[in-house]
């Protein structure tokens, strides 16, 4: 007997481009408990707090994302992260920017984000203008900057030079500013931020600049 006839009913692999029955229900599975649960002790570490991956903006994501991971393994710049329970019961798995791992280039521009065109429910949302629209905005962090902190304007300015939209310019002072109007949140000048480097024995996560979540 041949192993085609020995396993008829072989599940699909999980590598496939399709996404497989096995890993939609573990994924609708995990999402639909979490949000029964979810009345009953707090959803989110902090409301609005995390920055999503493009298309992720709405209202839907929440709801609509399996955890399926579709969207952090496409990331080309390994950008995308997993929410974990101390960020809050319904983070769970859910995919978050994480800058100190990479940024946004918006990969295949026109044709569509990978993550996006990845994800198999449509909870990231195609369409997504990065010269229109924002995942987040950048802010200084005067605390941990080392072209605030020290006053010797002794840093590079590596986020600046990082940034691909022109949103951080020189100010007349030799320090630096941030436009809100051209900064989508794309996370280059926090990836690229040296501060880390300096900062990393006091356990901060921070960087002289990091992407926050757009109230505006």
């Amino acid at each position: 007997m041949s192993s085609e006839e020995a396993t008829p009913n072989a599940e699909p692999d999980d590598r496939s481009p399709g996404l497989s029955r096995r890993a939609f229900m573990v994924g609708a599975a995990g999402a639909a408990a979490m949000i029964a649960v979810g009345g009953g002790v707090k959803a989110f570490a902090g409301e609005n707090e995390f920055v999503f991956p493009p298309g992720g903006q709405t209202s839907q994501l929440v709801g609509s994302c399996i955890r399926c991971d579709r969207c952090r393994s496409a990331c080309p710049q390994n950008a995308i992260s997993l929410g974990h329970l101390e960020n809050g019961l319904l983070s769970v798995r859910l995919p978050i920017m994480k800058y100190s791992l990479g940024w946004c280039d918006f990969c295949d521009g026109e044709d569509g984000f990978r993550c996006v065109k990845s994800c198999p429910t449509g909870a990231l949302v195609p369409g997504f203008d990065p010269h229109a629209d924002k995942m987040g905005i950048a802010v200084f962090d005067y605390d941990e900057c080392l072209l605030f902190r020290s006053g010797s304007r002794s840093c590079s300015k590596e986020c600046r030079d990082a940034c691909a939209y022109d949103a951080i310019k020189d100010t007349p002072d030799g320090g630096l500013e941030i436009i809100a109007d051209l900064c989508n949140g794309c996370g280059a000048c926090e990836y690229e931020c040296p501060s880390a480097k300096y900062t990393a024995y006091d356990g901060s996560n921070r960087r002289g600049v990091n992407v926050e979540v757009w109230k505006g």
